[in-house]
């Protein structure tokens, strides 16, 4: 009896690598075969996102998927969700991307677009307390954007983005340099700084309709 669920179990298998392969290949054929993707998750200690700080201790997945569109032309999806796993407060946002790269030979130009879903608002909402409602009741967003980056010199690279959110009506540019090292083998150290500006009030809350320079981080 025993030897005999093995056996089914290899046919089985046997099987499902098949039924993988046809599928792959039933895949490569509508898609083609210059497809790549990355899965990747992690934590933090902290999470600020253009200078805002939304929580501690924050585990997050990313997963992302890119295919050559044409000479020098890639298209890319991306999903990111993150979490925290702080007692105190409760905030999980979730996020899907999309995004045409032009290579220029000097430099690459990113055109994209994201909507930003905030689950428990855009403040996150206290445990056991009244679920936050987000600045203005917004629990989502849109954003078009657009970054040109380049390398620049010893290893460093720079980009510069602009972002408009159609949600808030609001523009916010960045500046940012850039550089990794390689530890040893397995491990990497990343060095990076930023600089954001609100360009037409993007961050405006009550009394606070500013346009200057929001963070360097």
């Amino acid at each position: 009896m025993k030897r005999h669920t093995q056996a089914t179990f290899g046919i089985l298998g046997l099987a499902l690598v098949a039924g993988a392969s046809q599928a792959s290949a039933d895949v490569e054929s509508l898609i083609g075969g210059d497809v790549s993707g990355e899965i990747s998750a992690g934590w933090d200690s902290r999470y600020f996102y253009r200078g805002l700080w939304f929580g501690d201790e924050t585990t997050w997945t990313n997963a992302s998927v890119s295919k050559e569109l044409a000479s020098n032309l890639t298209g890319s999806v991306n999903l990111f969700y993150t979490d925290v796993m702080d007692d105190a407060l409760s905030y999980s946002e979730g996020n899907i991307g999309a995004a045409l790269s032009y290579d220029l030979g000097f430099g690459t130009l990113d055109l994209g677009f994201v909507h930003f879903r905030f689950y428990d608002g855009f403040a996150g909402t206290e445990r056991g307390g009244v679920r936050g409602t987000g600045i203005a009741g917004n629990d989502e967003a849109n954003e078009f954007n657009l970054t040109y980056s380049q390398d620049l010199f010893a290893g460093f690279s720079g980009h510069v983005l602009v972002g408009r959110d159609t949600t808030i009506d609001g523009t916010y540019g960045e500046l940012g340099v850039s550089k990794s090292w390689e530890v040893c083998e397995g491990i990497g150290l990343d060095f990076s700084l930023t600089a954001g500006y609100s360009l037409d009030s993007y961050y405006t809350f009550p009394g606070d309709e500013s346009e200057d320079w929001t963070h360097v981080l």
